[in-house]
């Protein structure tokens, strides 16, 4: 809060982060249930025409594990981020207290809309959390964010529990420029996750980050070169960056080629003039490479905008048909590759081809895979992978390597 101590704004900001441990809580748990009696209250004296059922925020922890320990790894934790400032270390609810506050929620509120308001849900006990949820047994509809390097098992256990929308920190497709975010993923980890969510039936809402400065035409080309993979999946949404005040962006601005920085200009609607002037708001702007930016990114913009019609065109008809997907016959494994309306392509894999593929569900290094399949000769992987590849049946990054058809039954043939 800004005013804390009757001092100026920066006094105020280091007052806070000595005292952090004064004020945030450690043990979530020890926490009430959230009370939206009040919130209830004035909806029930709504007219009857504008009466709605809410969907109800939740969280389950707070902080970012990923951007927790910055002082003991200063390489760690998003460049554009600054959602974490306030806190000290990440604190997270037991599972068996989010189950109970969302049951008791529920029937108290007859309510089976939630989204969980985390920044990132804990590694540790995500599986555990949604696992107890689900033995609620109560037809939830439910959202939450998600780091890119989640695991299936735990998206699966989100699935069951009523899991249909999430926003994934995906940012990129491109591994260069995912470095100069710090996101700590890869673009293998990014499309094995959008193809997980699309194999689940999750909405996966998550966004490609554009214009940041210092990117580049290797930034570019990469991210061309993933999307011809990615196009099987769930487009995502452009965004622009907009940097937020206290990220890494305008603390190292020689670093990312920033010469200043600048409240948003929409702070000029909202706040009178003489406000605006003196208040450093959380939404900023910045002077940098912006020109340049704009005009490398746009042959991404029309790429995303061509991926949108694309896959609204594949998905027309009633039914949900995966664009690419695989049926298994045990003994060999028939993909379908759906190129436009009218035109099909599909691939048959036998024996060692199809363990192979089956084994690559996950994305698996090329040394992985000879320890598995012992006996293999590398030239003939090398040969089997750069023809998937080819074919855009399996996404290969430097010595990784990942299928891209998700298991079906809704298609004949």
């Amino acid at each position: 809060r800004s005013g804390l101590t009757g001092k100026n704004q920066e006094e105020d900001s280091s007052f806070l982060q000595s005292h952090q441990k004064f004020f945030q809580n450690e043990n979530l748990d020890a926490l009430s249930c959230p009370d939206y009696e009040d919130y209830f209250y004035q909806l029930a004296n709504l007219p009857p025409l504008k009466k709605f059922f809410p969907t109800l925020l939740l969280e389950s922890s707070r902080g970012c594990w990923w951007n927790s320990t910055k002082k003991e790894n200063p390489d760690r934790g998003c460049a554009f981020c600054n959602l974490n400032l306030q806190w000290q270390g990440y604190r997270s609810k037991s599972p068996r207290k989010i189950a109970s506050e969302i049951s008791l929620l529920s029937e108290k509120h007859q309510i089976l809309s939630f989204a969980f308001v985390d920044n990132v849900l804990s590694r540790e006990t995500s599986k555990e959390i949604f696992e107890k949820i689900y033995d609620l047994k109560r037809n939830f509809n439910l959202f939450c964010e998600l780091r890119a390097d989640t695991k299936r098992e735990i998206i699966s256990a989100m699935g069951r529990a009523g899991v249909s929308n999430v926003q994934i920190g995906i940012e990129a497709l491109s591994n260069s420029l995912l470095k100069k975010f710090r996101k700590g993923t890869t673009t293998i980890q990014n499309l094995e996750i959008m193809r997980n969510c699309e194999e689940l039936r999750i909405v996966n809402n998550a966004n490609m980050l554009i214009q940041f400065p210092g990117s580049d035409e290797n930034d570019i080309q990469e991210t061309l070169k993933a999307m011809e993979y990615a196009l099987y999946f769930r487009p995502l949404k452009i965004v622009a960056f907009q940097p937020g005040s206290g990220s890494r962006v305008l603390e190292k601005t020689r670093e990312y080629g920033v010469t200043a920085s600048f409240n948003h200009y929409y702070y000029k609607i909202i706040f009178p003039l003489e406000i605006e002037r003196k208040v450093k708001f959380i939404q900023q702007s910045i002077r940098a490479d912006t020109k340049y930016q704009k005009k490398l990114w746009r042959p991404v913009i029309k790429k995303v905008d061509q991926w949108k019609i694309r896959y609204a065109s594949l998905h027309e008809r009633p039914g949900f048909k995966p664009i690419l997907s695989y049926r298994d016959g045990g003994s060999f494994l028939i993909i379908k590759q759906r190129l436009s309306k009218s035109k099909v392509a599909t691939h048959r894999l036998e024996g060692l081809s199809r363990r192979v593929y089956l084994y690559c569900r996950e994305n698996r290094s090329s040394n992985q895979i000879l320890h598995h399949f012992n006996g293999l000769l590398r030239e003939v992987l090398d040969s089997f992978l750069t023809m998937m590849a080819d074919k855009k049946l399996m996404y290969s990054e430097k010595e990784r390597h990942l299928s891209l058809a998700i298991k079906s039954t809704f298609f004949s043939g």
